[in-house]
């Protein structure tokens, strides 16, 4: 560590030195060629040796005047107010009376050259006059920069290098500088005015333009090199933003560079005023830091983290903003601030770049080092430039080389990081390789493995079909041969393992012998038929009966034609697969063609690579690890063939593959026929017909959601053993007809991953409508991975179950949802019970005060209110105190028991229609029309003199709904009257409409719908499901 901390010093050191000693060289004019007292004595000087020269010293300088060169040559011309100004220097810097100069002003600069030699042609260069200017030459005017005026309304800002020419006269030479300022935060001429021979002048000004503009084409170049690299890397799927920071530093380099100095990007002409020129000078200068900060924190943040990252480049934005939107004199004001901030952030960052190199790793040290040195150059490049802004230097060649060597370094780091990822890559391949021979390994040992226990279960299971132990009846055989035939699906998955394994190793051998390709054809569709189930898939065999015989090794054609066609049927969700054949020349042509999804053109030829399947088939089915096709084409090249695809998406594939052509009778055609008709007929007899209905004790059924038949099964058998009546389906559409036609579900089983719609896609539906507590559901996830159980849970599932499952696991985890169900439904019901429990006195009362009331009036017809109240009692009380749900019948004659007694009191003032238009044996909750009823008469018909009409409408609308309806055209209510109403706080005497809305809610979760017009009348409206009987039953 600590030789480290000393390399990076030393290093730190030695580049650091080169600025004061750049300002030695810069600063070495003689002593004796020196302006005094406004004159300077050339005598000493020899233009050929000497060359160009510097005019720093005293110069006489007038303040807030712009003398012309004619005052100087008057008698008076002693009386201005003359001060001595040293040069290069900033005049703020000056006093008069003890207070110093203001930047914003103007001034006139003078001194005269003596001994001048004759017979010369000079030139003159000025390379920063802040910030306009004009110079004159013995009273004629040489450079001209800007418009230096005495007033800010007619002064126009310059300040780019010039050089002019003159002839000398052998006489002195008078040079006089107008200077305005009234943007720039200081003022003057901060910089030297040269003067030479004109030769000598011109060859060292084309050797500056050269310097800085190689440098340019540098930083071009690079940044388009940077730039192809990054767009290289794009179009191969690597997104390498460092390269494209990279290319934006560069660019931005090369376009400060080009602004200052010598400007040289400005020979090439410009449209735009100075003021833009600068101001793109200082968004480039501070652009480039923004870039710098996001390359860095890209690079590596331990130098510059994300935060401090967003920090910097608000910060910067924003002052960005600022040069766009502001004057040259306003947003200069607090550049000296932003300075100041980003100098501070780069010397941090250099200092975490340095403890970064000092406690890497071997590894990590020459990536370091290389970031170290990067963020070095930049600060001395940074404080090269500040020193040249503040005129202690004036020359940048220093900070452009700091520029060269951090493209360099950066060169060195971007080769570094893609020998790195080069290195990284091989070591990965070779990690690949690895794990693909223990893959293979595993996977060939595994299969080995599972052979014979497999061969086991098949033998054993087919013959207990055959009834060796004894009768079977129908279910059971059912039973056993989707196990046997599950047993033969893993089978042949694991013999497809072993003869990859041959394949690889080149132990695999055909036996070739004539065959009928119809026939095979046919006993390979009927395999697949039985695997289809009710999937809508047609499967067509179009090859024709007088068809000529292949040569083909038996076991492998069938081989194929099950993974061609499976592979066909796995992928097309709804239409066919079709399989025909054609003669070429001694060759046959089989075509395997379906309508399903189709697989990308860049898919086509990966497909038949090891391991490998289209990038949809997770919605599809889930069996095969992908090396189907992969054999295919092995077994179809060993029988001398070629297998090729063409494929659309969304129109379907085509999967032609050749064979070799053999004659054959039709006689021997015929028997091959018969004999295969035989062997695949015997799986016909298994097809199941969905959605599948089974009773059991428990009432109240289990909806299983699952695709695959083994599984359905597994799951049936295991609810069976506990008594629970099922409804069974294969897809999630049917799952959400069934649960639109019963509402009483106990429970859903739920398959992630199925062939229509995914469970996930199914659990939001049900969720929409239930919540976790009125209808559990159990997923059954494949990966039985954290990930997946959490999404499920996050979607809504109450719990999962990885498959394979343990019935004991499945049906514990079952018990306990319908034990929480259960529960929840008791307590929903016990609620609903209390909720009636209010309404019934509520009527009562109000039934008994309109009898007592007629017992006065009408005794005789108090005596009728009687037996009609009787028989409302009898018919209220007939119900069970937890029975949530009665007849539409009994339910319109408490309406109209209420009624009479209602109309016994009031007379024609209450008119009451009935539009019914409903089974009368449906059930509904009780007491839910006619505490409507009671409201809309008490409520609405009374308030008026003249009574009026209540409306009940009862209908049977679509997806087994019902809608009921109670209106009335009395007083209606306002809305401040409405809300109270239905609100659970109500100060009304008697049970609201709010206890009503309750009942319903508790139910289905649907809310009342009450519109109300003051002075016209109320509305009430709610649809509920019609509730059915319990299930519907299967023969």
């Amino acid at each position: 560590m600590y030789k480290r901390l000393l390399t990076i010093s030393i290093i730190f050191i030695v580049l650091l030195s080169l600025i004061p000693i750049s300002i030695l060289i810069s600063n070495e004019a003689r002593q004796e060629l020196q302006v005094q007292n406004g004159v300077m004595d050339l005598a000493a000087w020899n233009p050929e040796q000497d060359g160009r020269i510097k005019l720093d010293g005293e110069w006489e300088f007038y303040w807030n005047e712009l003398l012309p060169p004619s005052f100087f040559r008057q008698d008076s011309s002693d009386a201005a107010s003359r001060m001595i100004m040293k040069v290069p220097s900033d005049w703020t810097q000056s006093r008069i009376n003890g207070k110093p100069l203001p930047a914003h002003g103007y001034a006139t600069y003078r001194m005269v050259l003596s001994n001048v030699p004759d017979h010369m042609v000079f030139a003159l260069k000025k390379t920063n006059i802040r910030f306009s200017s004009d110079i004159y030459i013995n009273g004629e005017r040489l450079l001209s920069d800007g418009n230096p005026s005495d007033r800010n309304t007619d002064y126009t800002a310059g300040n780019i290098p010039q050089m002019g020419g003159f002839p000398s006269t052998g006489d002195d030479i008078e040079i006089i500088v107008h200077v305005a300022n009234y943007d720039y935060i200081n003022a003057g001429i901060p910089a030297s005015i040269y003067f030479g021979e004109l030769n000598h002048m011109t060859k060292h000004q084309q050797q500056l333009i050269v310097r800085e503009f190689s440098l340019i084409a540098i930083l071009v170049t690079l940044a388009v090199i940077y730039a192809v690299c990054f767009i290289a890397a794009w179009l191969n799927g690597k997104k390498d933003y460092s390269l494209l920071l990279f290319s934006l530093i560069c660019l931005l380099f090369s376009i400060y560079q080009g602004l200052v100095g010598e400007r040289v990007l400005l020979l090439f002409g410009s449209s735009f005023s100075f003021e833009w020129i600068y101001k793109i000078k200082d968004i480039s200068s501070i652009t480039y830091f923004i870039v710098l900060a996001l390359l860095f924190n890209q690079l590596q943040q331990n130098i510059i983290s994300r935060r401090a990252t967003k920090i910097t480049i608000t910060v910067l934005s924003i002052f960005t903003l600022l040069i766009v939107l502001l004057p040259i004199q306003s947003y200069t004001l607090i550049q000296v601030y932003v300075i100041v901030f980003y100098e501070l952030l780069l010397l941090w960052m250099l200092v975490r770049a340095g403890g970064l190199y000092v406690k890497s790793t071997t590894n990590q040290r020459i990536n370091s080092l290389l970031l170290f040195l990067g963020m070095l150059t930049i600060n001395l490049y940074s404080l090269d430039l500040l020193l040249f802004a503040f005129s202690l230097k004036e020359e940048i060649w220093l900070g452009q080389l700091y520029i060269v060597i951090f493209n360099i370094i950066m060169i060195f780091l971007v080769v570094l990081r893609f020998f790195t990822a080069y290195q990284k890559m091989k070591e990965m391949k070779n990690k690949l390789v690895r794990l693909d021979k223990i893959k293979d390994d595993f996977l060939i040992n595994t299969s080995h493995e599972l052979k014979t226990p497999l061969g086991a279960i098949v033998g054993i299971t087919d013959s207990i079909i055959q009834r060796v132990e004894g009768p079977l009846n129908e279910q059971q055989i059912q039973n056993l041969t989707i196990v046997k035939n599950s047993g033969r699906r893993l089978t042949m998955l694991v013999n497809e393992l072993l003869d990859y394994s041959k394949m690889k190793n080149g132990d695999i051998t055909i036996y070739k012998k004539r065959m009928n390709l119809k026939a095979s054809v046919d006993a390979v569709i009927k395999v697949q038929m039985f695997i289809l189930g009710n999937k809508p898939v047609r499967l067509i065999n179009s090859i024709s009966e007088a068809f000529p015989d292949i040569y083909a090794d038996p076991d492998r054609l069938l081989q194929i034609l099950h993974n061609l066609i499976g592979n066909a049927i796995k992928y097309t969700d709804l239409g066919e697969v079709e399989i025909s054949a054609g003669m070429n020349r001694n060759t046959v042509v089989i075509h395997v063609r379906d309508t399903g999804i189709g697989i990308a053109p860049d898919m086509e030829e990966v497909i038949f690579q090891a391991y490998e399947q289209i990038e949809s088939s997770s919605k599809y089915d889930r069996s095969g690890i992908g090396i189907g096709l992969n054999i295919t084409r092995k077994l179809v090249e060993l029988h001398g063939g070629q297998i090729q695809v063409e494929s659309a998406i969304g129109e379907g594939s085509v999967f032609t593959f050749t064979l070799p052509q053999l004659g054959m009778d039709s006689a021997e055609r015929d028997t091959a026929s018969k004999e295969h008709h035989v062997e695949a007929n015997e799986s016909l007899n298994l097809q199941v017909q969905y959605p599948l209905y089974l009773e059991g004790k428990i009432k109240e059924p289990i909806l299983v959601v699952e695709d695959d038949l083994a599984n359905m099964q597994s799951i049936i058998n295991a609810l069976k053993l506990k008594g629970y009546s099922i409804v069974a389906v294969n897809n999630g559409h049917q799952a959400l007809q069934e649960l639109d036609k019963n509402q009483d579900f106990y429970l859903v089983i739920l398959d992630i991953m199925m062939a229509d719609m995914s469970g996930y896609e199914v659990l939001t539906k049900i969720r929409e409508r239930y919540t976790l507590f009125e209808l559990p559901v159990l997923m059954l996830t494949a990966r039985n991975k954290a990930d997946d159980m959490r999404v499920a849970v996050d979607n809504g599932a109450n719990d999962y179950v990885g498959k394979p499952f343990e019935t004991e696991e499945l049906l514990a985890r079952v018990n306990n949802l319908t034990k929480m169900k259960a529960a929840v439904k008791h307590a929903k019901d016990a609620e609903i019970a209390f909720l009636r429990s209010q309404i019934k006195p509520h009527f009562l009362y109000n039934a008994l005060n309109s009898i007592a009331e007629l017992c006065i009036v009408e005794p005789s017809q108090a005596e009728d209110l009687v037996l009609h109240l009787s028989s409302y009692l009898r018919n209220s009380f007939d119900f069970k105190q937890l029975d949530s749900f009665t007849t539409l019948e009994k339910e319109l004659a408490l309406v109209e028991a209420y009624v009479h007694i209602e109309k016994a009191r009031f007379g024609s003032r209450i008119q009451v229609e009935y539009d019914i238009d409903a089974d009368p044996f449906i059930q509904i909750p009780p007491l839910s029309l006619q505490p409507l009823v009671e409201n809309a008469i008490r409520h609405g018909l009374m308030s008026n003199s003249n009574g009026g009409i209540v409306n009940v409408v009862v209908r049977k609308q679509e997806d087994y709904m019902m809608s009921f309806s109670v209106s009335d055209n009395g007083c209606g209510m306002s809305e401040k009257k409405l809300k109270e109403i239905l609100s659970p706080q109500t100060e009304t005497k008697g049970v609201g409409l709010w206890n009503i809305g309750q009942r319903i809610k508790l139910l289905y979760g649907i809310d009342f719908e009450v519109t109300s017009v003051e002075g016209v009348g109320t509305r009430i409206m709610f649809q509920i499901p019609a509730h059915p009987e319990y299930m519907k039953r299967s023969n």
